[in-house]
């Protein structure tokens, strides 16, 4: 019978009709009474939370406590809001995935049957054991249709090869395990982390006092698959009666010796890939080869052994413990601080919609948009996150944010040019700046030193003074020491929120003469050093736009496709070049064949 709650029930509960269901027989009777209740518990806690926390600190903004000052505390325990960006930040329920550490093994072979042909009429059948299938083989291949690594196993194993059976009847490979891996990844081969359980495991079991019948069966029953019975009479065999199961014994063990020996030198030089944009979509790379096919009987067929009772078992297959780094691919990368507009201008040239709010890092991973030109020309342009100052020693996120720019082929830098100005902003966390900074201020002033007037004032403006260009030159600096040489790509300055029109146009005149003297500075620097490249003579652009509003768009994507076509035919030349050169060794090294040939056989000749 079905419990059914009656509307009248529901009158008497104070609760409408239509939020009650009921269930099927043998279970129970739920109503949304219950959860209506619960939530109205949690919502009279919280509303108390909220008035002790506004009566005792009225200082949270956006999740993020105050600082003495009032400004947004990055580092104290967040709550809210804030708490779940915390989360994501842990990498707890995120769906983009950029480093991963998995371990694949190929798959180990079919063991061997032992068999013999038995028919009506005939005394002494042939021996028909089939041999075992080859394990399956780990593969990865590049797609293009992947973004994360979210979606590849800690642990990859292709299933083992199907067992020999009777009637020569050979067992089928295990099918090949192939993975998926986005453009972009590099595959990097490590030490195995289960060296050391191995040897400790293998000490304990040494330790262990087994029989010596015991202990030659373990270890033959590693190997070898015997025939019912056979264990006793291969050790016990009469006077005069050769062992033909040794001389078996001593072909697989210099079959094993040499199978060894290849693996170990395959496996001297760690594996390293690099699904660069070059690889084609589609292209497989093995990984893991599984363990050969155990031997049938019929293989250890003589003249003089003509009923062999025995038969090998799989190999195990080849294991790898491997890390999967992303980094993405665009033909341009965003690159700024938090909330320097970054999405924000993505999603004005783009299809692309990322996240986009007032606080500091909304975006956690990298997005991708198409920016499509009238001619069907396309550019990739890549939203990388918020980068802070210490993030080359990995500070915050810094190193799984900084290694997507390393793929990218122009520097897009965004900055915010409405700062206020000839101010120092001082936001923790972000600006490395702490209050304990104008603690130490107020004691020096304090101290009787000499101060101006504009040190004693915290808030005065100084007119030479550009946050924006210190933006600026923290990204430089961040690049730079992260990797030796990046800021040398082609770049160019958004300065993004020009629409605030009280202190954008003040900010981007002052931005515009400072970054232009520190860019010549560089260029001399750089074409001293002995690493100088084409790429240094450029002068960087500085482009006024407002994301918000669309307003300099169009030339923003005019001036960043001629630098994009402008380093594709650089590539494109090199790998010309590249393949031209190529190809002359190789009709050198013919000719040079062709000609030690021609020697040698005129010498045979004379």
């Amino acid at each position: 019978m079905h419990r059914v709650m009656t509307p009248c029930t529901a009158q008497r509960w104070q609760l409408p009709a239509r939020t009650l269901f009921r269930t099927q027989t043998h279970s129970r009777t739920f109503s949304s009474l219950s959860l209506i209740t619960r939530a109205q518990d949690n919502t009279g806690s919280l509303d108390k939370d909220s008035d002790n926390n506004n009566s005792e600190d009225k200082t949270a903004v956006d999740g993020w406590e105050r600082t003495i000052d009032g400004l947004p505390d990055y580092t104290a325990e967040p709550r809210g809001r804030a708490k779940g960006v915390e989360w994501k930040l842990r990498a707890k329920g995120r769906n983009f995935v950029d480093f991963c550490r998995i371990k694949v093994s190929g798959g180990q072979g079919g063991d061997g049957c032992v068999s013999f042909h038995r028919e009506k009429f005939v005394a002494f059948g042939q021996p028909n054991g089939g041999n075992g299938g080859r394990g399956g083989n780990v593969i990865f291949e590049a797609s293009s249709n992947e973004t994360s690594l979210q979606h590849i196993p800690h642990t990859g194993s292709a299933p083992r090869g199907v067992h020999g059976k009777g009637s020569l009847m050979h067992g089928h490979a295990g099918k090949d395990l192939i993975i998926k891996v986005p453009m972009g990844t590099i595959i990097r081969e490590v030490p195995s982390p289960e060296k050391e359980k191995d040897d400790e495991e293998e000490l304990f079991h040494g330790s262990l006092e087994l029989g010596e019948t015991e202990a030659k069966d373990k270890e033959m029953s590693k190997r070898w698959v015997l025939y019912p019975r056979l264990a006793n009479s291969l050790t016990a065999l009469p006077d005069g009666k050769v062992n033909y199961f040794e001389e078996a014994q001593a072909w697989v063990a210099e079959e094993d010796r040499i199978v060894e020996a290849r693996r170990a030198a395959m496996s001297k030089k760690p594996l390293l890939l690099d699904v660069n944009e070059h690889t084609e979509d589609g292209t497989q790379f093995m990984i893991g080869r599984g363990g050969g096919g155990g031997y049938g009987n019929p293989h250890f067929l003589t003249t003089q052994n003509r009923a062999p009772k025995y038969a090998t078992r799989g190999r195990e297959g080849q294991t790898r413990w491997l890390t999967l780094e992303l980094k993405t691919i665009a033909d341009a990368g965003l690159v700024g601080l938090p909330n320097a507009g970054k999405s924000t201008f993505l999603q004005a040239v783009s299809n692309a919609h990322p996240a986009i709010a007032p606080y500091p890092f909304t975006t956690l991973n990298p997005y991708i948009g198409t920016v499509d030109y009238s001619d069907s020309y396309q550019v990739k342009v890549a939203d990388i996150p918020g980068l802070i100052r210490g993030a080359h020693m990995n500070v915050g996120l810094g190193h799984s944010f900084l290694r997507h720019v390393e793929r990218s082929k122009v520097l897009v830098y965004v900055i915010d040019i409405a700062a206020e100005f000839g101010i120092k902003r001082k936001v923790k966390g972000v600006d490395d700046w702490t209050p304990e900074e104008d603690l130490e201020q107020d004691e020096t002033n304090e101290s009787g030193s000499l101060k101006s007037s504009q040190d004693e004032d915290p808030n005065a403006i100084n007119a030479e003074y550009s946050q924006p260009f210190e933006d600026w030159k923290t990204l430089l600096d961040e690049l730079e020491a992260y990797q030796p040489g990046l800021t040398r790509r082609p770049s160019m300055i958004i300065a993004n929120k020009a629409d605030v029109t009280e202190v954008a146009p003040k900010n981007l005149r002052l931005f515009q003469k400072l970054v232009h003297d520190e860019w010549a500075k560089r260029r001399v620097a750089n074409s001293s050093s002995s690493s100088s490249s084409a790429n240094d003579d450029y002068d960087i652009k500085i482009v006024p736009v407002s994301a918000k509003y669309k307003k300099n768009i169009v030339k923003v994507t005019s001036i960043l496709r001629e630098i994009v076509e402008a380093e594709k035919a650089k590539e494109s030349a090199a790998a010309a070049r590249k393949e031209q050169r190529e190809r002359e060794e190789e009709d050198e090294a013919l000719a040079f064949k062709a000609t030690r040939r021609n020697i040698m056989n005129n010498s045979q000749n004379e």
